[in-house]
């Protein structure tokens, strides 16, 4: 009675301090794997920009201090997708974690990132309607790709 077992509160200290730091790594181990999605995605949809007539990019703000470095729209479009599929990916993370069903976190982060893209592409008027159209279906096509296979063969959430 008066004997008690210490050993059982240690493992659950032990426990406890585990599953706070699990989320860290579970966390840079997706944000590792995003970047290969970042990547594929990138490169898909530049090769489409740069071969597919009708989706050529022939405007993208480029930052004066940076036309040093180049003055093609299609590779400050390619750097702005890089930077901004990264930051909306990242924060996507806590969402997609709690998704239990591979379909739903891949259409899920597929859809939230293409439909922001495409907003902020509809808001800067630089392009027709018929070009948003084309642009949110080749943007869900080539991030559904490299999510799917990355999510489902990584297991990273």
């Amino acid at each position: 009675m008066f004997g008690v077992n210490k050993k059982p509160f240690i493992l659950k200290i032990d426990v406890y301090i585990m599953e706070k730091r699990e989320p860290k790594k579970r966390f840079w181990k997706f944000f590792l794997w995003l970047l290969v999605i970042v990547g594929v995605f990138t490169l898909l949809d530049t090769l489409v920009h740069a071969f597919y007539e009708p989706l050529e990019i022939y405007y993208y703000p480029i930052p004066e201090a940076f036309k040093f470095i180049s003055t093609t729209p299609l590779f400050w479009y390619a750097m702005g997708k890089i930077a901004g599929t990264t930051v909306m990916g990242s924060l996507l993370f806590f969402l997609i974690k709690r998704i239990k069903n591979l379909q739903a976190k891949v259409l899920a982060f597929t859809l939230i990132i293409v439909i922001l893209i495409e907003v902020r592409y509809m808001l800067s008027g630089y392009y027709a309607l018929r070009w948003d159209l084309y642009n949110m279906v080749n943007h869900f096509i080539t991030l559904y790709i490299p999510t799917y296979f990355v999510f489902k063969k990584s297991k990273c959430v």
